[in-house]
């Protein structure tokens, strides 16, 4: 009852329900002058040049189906929501400030004479993502174990320390990492938190000042709003730490007791990272700094934080990064060019299975030419919908000789891709379209 009380109380609910009665005094003031014959003329006409705009806008077609489909079923308030809720509407100042942010990049990798020339490579390439040599990476194949090796790296920082997640959650495990932080912090190491408002907002909204009392700067990424502000969408989904210039963290794992099965709420919760050392860590800091940047509206020095470390490994590193502002879907074309690449083998495991046309087809094209296709989806979901439609995916994949498995131990958060046992892409996005989409 008492959890019950806190999720109907909670800042989320009390906004939810704010911009639930705002979307219906808007539904109720178009009905209403919907009734005057001119403006329903008007309203029709709006919708009309709508359909036609994104027929002829350079959109993914499944992106513009399910705006066209609405609003020519609904023609009153299908254009009226759609020039609310569009994608991509972000004011020239932020787009501006985007742009100079990619220039900014361009400054400090340009100068890389990036080792590996693959099509992959030179793709990520041109937008400033190098690759790198010199890079040891370590595979943590659980919550626990990242959570372990990250607690070791962090109290042995000696300059600086920066965290990213979508999620932060008060429990045992951010218990253990702030009593780590605070200690840093005395020490004199800076430390920077980015946290997603919407994915933490189990967190007080005046967090940041608590945190500053200790001597550590947090910064809430797109706070939600009181009011009706459909860029509240776009969130910050990444999981980054980085430690001192030398050592980076990336997978699925956010801030949660879950993460390590402190607590169980959909059985075992499997997840995996990643733990990288020497020279592609270069374009962790310039990630993190960038969204920085981007999420305080300030100039940072750079330099401070750039550093040249190396690892005696083989093997080559490309981190990469995508926005809601970049013009093309960074992560899907990945997808999909290492799905087309692929000779023998794909290894599949994400939480979320909800694909477009394009990525099925390829999935599908590649089991039909011999490629063994294997995927992993949670036996246990965490959102019953979204399980719902993930499972509506498998038996056209099951069809084209797929194999698909189920996580019977619980739930898989991991987000991990394996081509030919060579080439293996993990972080932060699934196999949805919100993720994909950059949504």
């Amino acid at each position: 009852m008492k959890r019950l009380l806190r999720l109907i109380l909670s800042r989320t609910s009390l906004i939810l329900l704010l911009l639930l009665l705002q979307l219906s005094l808007v539904f109720v003031l178009v009905r209403y002058v919907s009734q005057y014959w001119y403006w329903n003329n008007i309203l029709h006409v709006a919708s009309v040049i709508i359909v036609f705009y994104l027929i002829a806008k350079e959109e993914n077609p499944m992106y513009k189906l399910t705006w066209i489909i609405p609003i020519l079923i609904f023609p009153l308030f299908g254009g009226f929501f759609y020039l609310f809720y569009r994608r991509r509407n972000f004011s020239k100042k932020v787009i501006h400030e985007h742009l100079n942010i990619d220039l900014n990049r361009y400054d400090y990798v340009h100068e890389f004479d990036s080792p590996l020339k693959s099509k992959d490579a030179r793709y990520l390439e041109s937008f400033n993502f190098p690759s790198y040599t010199h890079t040891e990476t370590t595979f943590l194949g659980s919550g626990e174990a990242l959570f372990e090796h990250l607690k070791r790296d962090l109290v042995q920082a000696k300059s600086y320390i920066f965290l990213e997640f979508f999620i932060i959650n008060k429990g045992y495990m951010w218990d253990e990492l702030l009593e780590i932080l605070k200690k840093k912090a005395k020490e004199g190491i800076d430390i920077k938190i980015i946290y997603d408002d919407f994915g933490s907002s189990s967190l007080p909204y005046h967090y940041p000042k608590t945190l500053k009392k200790y001597g550590i700067e947090a910064l809430q990424f797109n706070p939600m709003r009181m009011h009706l502000n459909f860029a509240m969408n776009y969130r910050d989904h990444r999981k980054i730490v980085v430690i001192d210039g030398k050592i980076a963290y990336t997978g699925g794992s956010n801030i949660g007791d879950e993460y390590i099965n402190k607590i169980s709420p959909f059985g075992h919760w499997l997840d995996a990272g990643i733990k990288i050392e020497g020279r592609a860590v270069y374009s962790f800091v310039l990630t993190f700094l960038e969204n920085y940047r981007f999420t305080k509206h300030k100039d940072i020095p750079y330099e401070r934080y750039l550093v040249t470390y190396e690892r005696p490994t083989d093997g080559y590193v490309i981190p990469f990064s995508d926005t809601p502002l970049d013009k093309e879907l960074t992560t899907k074309n990945m997808y999909v060019s290492l799905i087309m690449q692929a000779e023998t083998s794909i290894d599949i495991t994400t939480p979320y299975l909800i694909i477009d046309h394009e990525l099925s087809t390829v999935l599908k094209l590649a089991s039909k030419s011999g490629v063994k296709v294997r995927i992993i989806i949670p036996y246990v979901p965490d959102k019953k919908i979204i399980y719902m439609v993930t499972e509506s995916y498998v038996p056209d994949l099951l069809e084209a000789g797929i194999e698909v498995y189920h996580y019977t131990p619980g739930f898989t958060h991991s987000k991990m891709m394996i081509i030919d046992q060579k080439k293996a892409m993990i972080g932060t996005d699934a196999f949805q379209e919100l993720d994909v989409f950059g949504l």
